[in-house]
């Protein structure tokens, strides 16, 4: 299960994401909204910077199922659905 701190990229590409909270198995506030739409246990809020101008940032934050995701080393993070993209990663 991924771990809130932990820099993760999309697989498709983009800047480094930092995990801000996993979603669990428990039945909190945040856990309902996101099975509203369609996220599951393991799935990540995500935090990155995004440039602005010469020297300003704005921090950007968004839900991403764990299948989209991948460590900086390439390995896919775990899926508490056995995947749910194509690609047969688990």
């Amino acid at each position: 299960m991924p771990k809130a701190g932990e820099v993760v990229k999309l697989k498709s590409g983009g800047p480094d994401l930092v995990i801000n909270y996993v979603f669990s198995e428990n039945e909190g506030i945040k856990e309902k909204g996101a099975a509203m739409k369609g996220f599951v246990a393991g799935d990540c809020i995500c935090e990155w910077q995004m440039q602005i101008g010469e020297d300003k940032f704005k921090t950007k934050r968004e839900s991403f199922k764990a299948a989209m995701l991948m460590y900086l080393d390439g390995t896919p993070l775990p899926t508490s659905e056995g995947g749910g993209d194509d690609d047969d990663d688990w």
